[in-house]
């Protein structure tokens, strides 16, 4: 007879068991890109194609395709491509490995589809941004709202990465958590925390279609949706385990995400929410009122993805965290003002252009602080020591938590 403590980790153990099955099954089965062979196949844009000086590239099933500058390809474009497997060395953590590459294959252009109509909303967001902003401030509040970063020159791009804050204005999935928590604090404040987990879940996937469903998005939108609709429950530990389970079912149906940063920041940005957003609002009680849930939903999800922003930019400036300081508590007014401008402006570019200007100091602001402390780089390269490093930080954290003897909320958000 089992002992009522033995049945969760016999659970545990047995969903841990199916997870590692279904990896062994996956990463055993041979892909058809092997080198040497012609290959054919179909891929449609559902996030932009990376681009350096040179040419535009993206992966397919972890084989580099690399394209020409020109044409450009955008949000939605279908693709048929033909072309050879070759192999090239890539150099990390001063070991060679073989990797794949497909170069400059033969591009045949197909109809967009289903996709058209997300990217004419895309389209028509980023037109209404461009109608009222300079183009530094329409590329900054494109990024952070949308996750776009095609209108972020690569100088201002440079800039960001420098200062240790190009990670709010790339798609990460990190987005859709942070406006599941500012979404959820408005609503909460308002209206009882039934009503605002429904319409905070509803915001969720709003977003996700502003945005066009970009993967990233979507996974963080379903991860999000668990966590939150869990916290109807009235228990962290529920909300922690809905999490889990959301992981769980996402990595079954597609094992390759467990290297996708995408989804590893989702993840640990909906984690720190979670366990630290209740904890930050408490410690910060100095912070003016009307931007305190939202600045604690920020914080506590920087906190907990830190580890694997550092993974996603290769080094980080280690006065990053001042500069996080100084300029976290703009993210979810632009966020908020930016959401709200895009919606104005699928009805009218005129209704949306006062709402979308209040963005400009707050933009102004968070550009002026990124080109200054750019200029301050004290770098730390993690190459090699990630894993070693992610652990402690997490040790750490658990530390922090127990240390601070405050009782952690039922569900990490205010009733």
């Amino acid at each position: 007879m089992l002992k009522r403590y033995e049945i969760p980790f016999l659970i545990f153990c047995i969903f841990f068991l199916v997870l590692v099955l279904r990896f062994l099954f996956h990463f055993s089965v041979e892909s058809e890109f092997k080198i040497g062979s012609n290959v054919e196949f179909e891929h449609t844009f559902l996030e932009l194609p990376r681009s350096n000086d040179f040419q535009q590239y993206f992966y397919k099933d972890n084989v580099l395709v690399t394209l020409p500058l020109f044409p450009e390809y955008s949000y939605g474009d279908r693709l048929r491509l033909k072309g050879t497997v070759e192999s090239y060395s890539s150099k990390t953590e001063d070991v060679l490995i073989e990797k794949l590459i497909i170069k400059n294959p033969e591009v045949k252009i197909l109809e967009s589809g289903e996709l058209a109509v997300f990217k004419f909303i895309r389209q028509k967001v980023l037109l209404t941004y461009k109608s009222v902003l300079p183009p530094r401030e329409t590329g900054l509040l494109s990024g952070i709202v949308l996750g776009v970063e095609d209108g972020i020159n690569s100088e201002f791009k440079n800039e960001l990465k420098r200062s240790g804050m190009l990670h709010v204005v790339v798609a990460s999935g990190s987005n859709i958590v942070l406006v599941a928590g500012i979404l959820f604090g408005i609503i909460n404040s308002m209206l009882s925390k039934r009503s605002a987990v429904l319409l905070t879940v509803l915001g969720i996937f709003f977003y996700a279609f502003l945005t066009g469903f970009d993967p990233p998005i979507v996974r963080a939108s379903i991860m999000a949706s668990f966590g939150f609709t869990a916290m109807l429950l009235g228990r962290q530990g529920v909300a922690l385990i809905s999490l889990f389970f959301s992981a769980w079912i996402m990595l079954i149906i597609s094992p390759n995400l467990i290297s996708d940063i995408g989804f590893q920041l989702s993840f640990s940005a909906t984690f720190g929410i979670i366990l630290f957003q209740k904890i930050i609002t408490i410690i910060l009680k100095f912070i003016p009122k009307f931007i305190e849930e939202d600045f604690a939903t920020t914080l506590s999800a920087q906190i907990g993805a830190m580890p694997f922003l550092l993974i996603a930019f290769g080094e980080m400036n280690l006065l990053s965290i001042f500069i996080n300081i100084v300029l976290l508590w703009t993210v979810p007014v632009i966020m908020i003002l930016g959401l709200i401008g895009a919606v104005l402006g699928l009805i009218s570019p005129v209704i949306a252009a006062p709402v979308i200007y209040l963005t400009y100091p707050f933009l102004a602001f968070f550009s002026e602080v990124v080109r200054h402390s750019s200029h301050f780089y004290v770098p730390l390269s993690i190459s090699g020591i990630f894993t070693p490093i992610a652990i402690i930080y997490y040790i750490l954290l658990v530390y922090i938590l127990v240390k601070l003897r405050i009782k952690p909320p039922k569900a990490g958000i205010k009733n």
